[in-house]
């Protein structure tokens, strides 16, 4: 009777502590997934696009020429939605070098019905700001105990 009693403690005791390791597996995947979101935000928010040329005396490298035609529409005219559709086509070339789009340029068609915006994708030859930034969260800690 006394080890029925055990048995019934330990086989509570062990599910609860599956279910915890389950709970705390979870939490740790939602970690991992959160920070690749932010980490992947960063690298889009690294890039800028500018109609201007790159800036003089910066290295640069071009990575390549980036176009799209779409029908006009109040939408297509809109330069935040450019801004992020070039980018948005720059990180999946280029994810891991884009560093600016330079030379933005929209023209419209001699119809009107159609918009094409081009730009050139470029790389700074020296792009410290890219590095610190993939090597933020490196040594960080996790909890405020575990110093």
């Amino acid at each position: 009777m006394r080890s029925s009693k055990f048995l019934k403690v330990m086989a509570i005791g062990l599910a609860l502590g599956v279910s915890a390791c389950g709970a705390m597996e979870a939490q740790r995947a939602s970690e991992v997934q959160r920070q690749q979101e932010v980490t992947h935000r960063m690298d889009v928010a690294h890039v800028w696009v500018t109609t201007e040329g790159p800036p003089a005396g910066k290295p640069y490298s071009k990575l390549g020429d980036l176009s799209y035609t779409e029908a006009f529409s109040p939408d297509a005219i809109d330069e935040a939605k450019i801004t992020a559709k070039l980018k948005s086509m720059a990180m999946e070339k280029w994810p891991d070098t884009i560093d600016a789009i330079v030379d933005e340029n929209q023209t419209v068609s001699p119809d009107g019905a159609s918009i094409t915006v081009t730009g050139k994708a470029i790389a700074y030859d020296s792009s410290v700001d890219r590095a610190a930034m993939h090597k933020m969260n490196e040594g960080m800690i996790a909890s405020p105990t575990n110093r």
